[in-house]
């Protein structure tokens, strides 16, 4: 179903149909309708009314003796009225027979309603002047009708108005419940273009078959050749899959129908297949056309998960998916993209050729991607010339599109907190070191004494990674707690992009974790509970040396049951750890024997350069924050050789 209703109709009309009329409406036209009339019979008839036929000479009689209490006079002909109103009981020759008969319900009633048809005469006209009985003309039927309705119409005009949101929602729910929620946008309405994607050259390079397959099927079609009728995009969460999609759809110029894995599943049994079939149709309609599914792991996860039993609403969902794609009635025309940063976890016939044919994968930018990334970005804020976007690229390893984008973000909003005109190199690397690390909180208050621990902890940290060769080169040192680090931070940005780590490199990183611990224990001569991370990050690390990465001499090359991957409940939950408890106790001792190696390294190193560690720590305590050159020039290390764009030492 269409965000836009003037779509519906259209569709409508070019199947020769017409739109009808919403339900909430016809219903709200009934109950009037209906009230109406019960109105009109209640005001008519009024049934609960037990009234008394009088003849001229009883209604004479009952005036003479002042039971006649109210007297409304309608008149028929020019002499000939018709009289209703109310009389006393208990003064009639009626009333006292009924009392002698029911005396407790003669008691209870006092006066009933009469109705009489009277001819005009001289008699009558003194009997209605003499006594004091109110007489007043019948009003017309229609002031009554007003009257009873009008309080029932605004009652129901202002539930209608209270609640018309809810019934218009809730009138589509009940009756078009099945009809597809994805979004289209028209080739006008969408401006992506691959010019607005910086960063997956690969990627775009991927999807150009598509897009000229959607600009002229007739060439493939002729040529006898067949088209991927999908594409999955796979990769990390902000490498831009959706951006990608709709560029591509942009870019040949077609109708691009969007819609989430999410929107497919609903509290009725059933809905999830019947959209889907109704977005296929829609598509069919507007061939070519694109179809994106962003998420689509929230309905195409493996079928086979072996817990549990019973139909599950997602299942259904996913087989209606898998034979719109690929099935008996399959058309050409619609190509179908979908986005997911989970593809361990879709089921093998979503992924099989023939439905998603082709797997694109978006990974994080390298340094020349981000440097166009920026470039993207950077168009949007006003910049200093003393910004240099090769030393961003380059300090933000890891880095994905959306962080990218924040980092722009966040530097234009520091320069205007400060009332800079233009964004200068100190607001983004100050934006990319919140990005990455956090903001500084310099509200917390720390006694002294932490001051002092944290001051050597951080110092220790630095010292080893400035001493070790392969250790991640030092970015900056601060007492300032930033982040998730309550005290303190080490900062260390790698100089370019890895893929691969060493054996030396992770030894140097497990050194470099316990220099902290090292510096409190040399100085202070106990130790506090500061260290917890840095003994979680060795332990992790040297365990994954000895269990995933075949760097121990003894257990030799074997993968020992850790996995690199996220676990998927129904498939992954009975599997077992595969080795026995003596090789645990071994993968034990081999971890132990890499940490009391390293720990026993890195007290070397720090006792070795024990001034240096005071100085750097004396430094920290005056100025909370330190960056690398600094830090090289108090303590009068030399630079360290630059790198060749190969990557070797110059």
């Amino acid at each position: 179903m269409f965000d836009d209703d003037n779509d519906y109709k259209d569709d409508y009309k070019k199947e020769g149909k017409t739109p009808g009329r919403r339900p909430p409406v016809a219903v709200f036209v009934w109950l009037l309708i209906f009230i109406g009339i019960a109105t009109l019979f209640i005001v008519k008839y009024n049934p609960g009314q037990q009234a008394h036929t009088f003849d001229q000479t009883r209604f004479e009689k009952e005036l003479e003796q002042g039971n006649i209490m109210t007297a409304v006079i309608s008149p028929e002909t020019d002499r000939i009225f018709y009289v209703e109103g109310k009389f006393r009981l208990h003064d009639s020759p009626a009333n006292i027979q009924q009392a002698a008969q029911q005396p407790e319900a003669a008691a209870a009633q006092t006066s009933a309603y009469y109705t009489a048809r009277v001819v005009f005469s001289e008699n009558l006209d003194k009997l209605l002047k003499k006594t004091a009985v109110e007489v007043k003309p019948r009003d017309v039927w229609w002031k009554s009708l007003i009257i009873t309705v009008l309080p029932i119409l605004l009652i129901v005009g202002l539930l209608y108005f209270l609640f018309s949101r809810q019934l218009k929602m809730a009138g589509k729910g009940a009756m078009q419940f099945g009809k597809s929620k994805a979004r289209i946008l028209m080739p006008d309405e969408n401006s992506k273009k691959f010019d607005d994607i910086a960063g997956a050259d690969e990627a775009k390079e991927e999807t150009k078959e598509i897009i000229d397959y959607l600009k002229d099927p007739i060439k493939f079609k002729l040529l006898g050749g067949k088209i991927p009728k999908g594409a999955l995009l796979m990769g990390p969460p902000g490498t831009g899959k959706t951006l990608l999609a709709k560029a591509v759809a942009g870019e040949a110029n077609v109708a691009f129908f969007c819609i989430s894995g999410s929107d497919f599943v609903e509290m009725f049994v059933g809905v999830g297949a019947s959209r889907v079939r109704d977005m296929f149709e829609q598509a069919r309609r507007h061939s070519p056309c694109l179809i994106f599914i962003d998420e689509i792991d929230a309905v195409g996860r493996s079928r086979f998960s072996g817990i549990g039993g019973g139909h599950d609403e997602r299942e259904q969902t996913l087989n209606a998916l898998l034979v719109e794609m690929d099935g008996i009635e399959t058309q050409e025309g619609v190509i179908v993209l979908a986005a997911t940063n989970r593809p361990d976890v879709l089921d093998p016939a979503l992924l099989r050729p023939g439905r998603f044919d082709r797997q694109i994968v978006l990974d994080l930018p390298d340094i020349k991607g981000r440097r166009k990334i920026l470039d993207v970005h950077i168009k949007t804020i006003k910049v200093d010339q003393s910004v240099n976007l090769d030393i961003i690229a380059r300090g933000t390893p890891g880095f994905s599109g959306a962080d990218l984008a924040n980092l722009i973000n966040e530097a234009a909003l520091l320069a205007a907190r400060f009332n800079k005109t233009a964004v200068s190199m100190a607001e983004m690397e100050e934006a990319r070191d919140k990005v990455r690390w956090g903001r500084e909180r310099r509200s917390r208050r720390i006694s002294e004494r932490e001051r002092q621990i944290t001051a050597y902890h951080e110092a220790g940290h630095a010292i080893i990674a400035l001493l070790c060769e392969h250790a991640t080169p030092v970015h900056k040192v601060t007492i300032i707690p930033r982040g998730q680090a309550y005290l303190g931070a080490t900062m260390m940005l790698p100089e370019e992009d890895r893929y691969t780590q060493s054996m030396k490199e992770m030894l140097d990183q497990i050194a470099v974790s316990m220099g902290g611990r090292i510096a409190e224990e040399m100085i202070f001569q106990d130790i506090t509970s500061g260290a917890s991370g840095d003994i979680n990050q060795t332990t992790r690390m040297a365990r994954y040396m000895v269990c995933s990465f075949g760097m121990s001499r003894k257990l030799g090359f074997i993968q020992y049951g850790e996995r690199s991957e996220h676990i998927y409940l129904g498939r992954d939950i009975i599997k077992a750890e595969g080795y026995s408890e003596e090789t645990a106790r071994e993968i034990d001792q081999e971890i132990k024997i890499i940490i009391d190696e390293q720990y026993a390294r890195a007290t070397k190193i720090l006792s070795d350069n024990k001034d240096k560690l005071e100085l750097l720590a004396k430094e920290l305590l005056v100025k909370e924050t330190i960056d690398v050159a600094d830090i090289r020039k108090l303590l009068n290390l030399p630079e360290p050789p630059e790198k060749t764009e190969e990557g070797g030492k110059a």
